[in-house]
Parts: structure tokens; C-alpha cells; sequence
């Protein structure tokens, strides 16, 4: 999303205020009837006021509880303090499915850490809900993912998580930002995405930063009562 508390700002020359309405658009028109949202961070890329209240004002349109983890652009206090009530940065409980919601931000750095505190979370929540099927997610990418430059500012305690993940077979799937792109991966028969921006894109499988021509983008999931995930990317032509 990465808005900015000036709706005219742009992120890597195009506007992220007008391509994040386009989405929320898209999902509100389509066929398409989900039953929560799921905001991976990066919500604003100046952490003001302004950008959360507008971000959530616009996701409410679509009368839907949203789950929103802070980003490493994020404010994360900002970012909690301003949640709808019907939002959370935690937990949200879809039919048989819970998502965990994970804050992997540094403060002043675009590297991932789960805190101690945070890896605590979760496993306290994946003990309380082991008769659920789970989602996990948070911003950093926990994989390698081919790509040198934004592999170096991924989650840096990836063992440490999956040290814990190994440890319970309800998880089902793990959902990640930050790297403006589309990837998929099963790692030990839990299916791990990395969905494209709101707004621009990263080119995939690059050593250096390289912007992506492809448009604006978010992801759908669909959940199956046995556990099962499928999910696709839906790409928009912002033209």
C-alpha cells in the first residue's frame, strides 16, 4: 500500500492512494464474497495518522473484519492505535481457521526479527488452538527466495520460527509482504505466499533492486474445512 499522508505522493513514480482504491474496488465489485481481509504491512510509508484512518476508513467500505500487521514502513504504534474495532493486529477466527497475526518489524530497519515476546505469542496461540486449522502471518519473508538483495533484509531469525512451526501439524499456511511479488513454495506440506503490492513490484530472482512492470495486485484464499488452501493472484490492469 505504502501511502502517504499527501494523497498526491508517489511511491516509485505512481500513486499508491489511487491503485490501493482500485483494489479495494475490485474485491468490493467482484463475484468474489471473502469473509476477512488480510493486510501483510506496509500500510503507510510514513507512519502518520492521517495514512491509517484513511487506509481503514477504506477497507471498512468493504464491511469485512481485517487482520493488519505492521510493516518495516510502518508506525506500529500508529498502526494499533488507530484499528477499527472489528480490525486486529493478532487474531481473527474464519470458520475452523485462525490467522495469527506476527509483528516482525526493527525499529529503523528494514530487517525482520520476531521478538522473543512475539515468538511466545505464538506458540501460546498455536497450543490454545490446536483443535483449529491456522494461518500464520507476518511481513518479513521466513524463506530464501532467490533474490540477494531482498533476501538480506528478510526475517533474520527464520530458524528460531520454524524451530516452533515444526513442532505443530494444524498450521496450514503462512502469508508474508515485502517483497512485491508473487511466490509460492510448500515447505513441509505448509503452503507459504508472498504476495505483489497494492502498488509497484519487485522483479523476481534478481541480485540487485529492480523494479517490475506489472500492475497492481492482491491475493485470493480460499479455505477448505479440511485445511486445505488454494489461492491465486488477481492482477489489475491500472491503466
Amino acid at each position: 500500500m505504502h501511502l502517504s499522508s499527501c494523497e498526491s505522493t508517489l511511491f516509485r513514480e505512481k500513486n499508491p492512494n489511487h491503485t490501493f482504491n482500485q483494489v479495494i474496488a475490485h474485491i468490493g465489485n467482484s463475484e468474489w464474497k471473502p469473509d476477512a481481509l488480510i493486510v501483510t504491512g506496509d500500510i503507510s510509508n510514513d507512519g502518520t495518522k492521517i495514512t491509517y484512518d484513511r487506509a481503514y476508513k477504506k477497507i471498512k467500505e468493504l464491511r469485512l473484519p481485517a487482520l493488519c500487521i505492521p510493516g518495516n514502513h510502518d508506525d506500529r504504534k500508529n498502526l494499533i492505535k488507530h484499528l477499527p474495532s472489528e480490525f486486529s493486529d493478532t487474531l481473527l477466527v474464519i470458520k475452523n481457521f485462525i490467522l495469527i497475526g506476527l509483528d516482525s518489524t526493527v525499529k529503523s530497519a528494514s530487517e525482520g526479527l520476531l521478538s522473543s515476546d512475539e515468538l511466545e505469542k505464538m506458540q501460546y496461540l498455536l497450543q490454545e488452538n490446536t483443535s483449529k486449522n491456522v494461518i500464520i502471518c507476518l511481513h518479513h519473508q521466513p524463506v530464501i527466495i532467490d533474490s540477494d538483495w531482498i533476501d538480506k533484509i528478510g526475517l533474520k531469525n527464520k530458524n528460531d520460527f520454524f524451530k516452533i512451526i515444526k513442532e505443530y501439524d494444524h498450521i496450514k499456511g503462512i502469508f508474508f509482504g515485502h517483497i512485491h511479488q508473487n511466490y509460492f513454495i510448500n515447505h513441509n506440506n505448509i503452503r507459504m505466499y508472498g504476495t505483489p503490492s497494492t502498488c509497484r513490484q519487485f522483479m523476481p530472482k534478481e541480485k540487485n533492486f529492480k523494479m517490475d512492470t506489472r500492475p497492481p495486485a492482491y491475493r485470493r484464499i480460499e479455505l477448505f474445512e479440511d485445511g486445505t488452501i488454494k489461492s491465486e493472484v488477481v492482477w489489475l490492469d491500472d491503466k
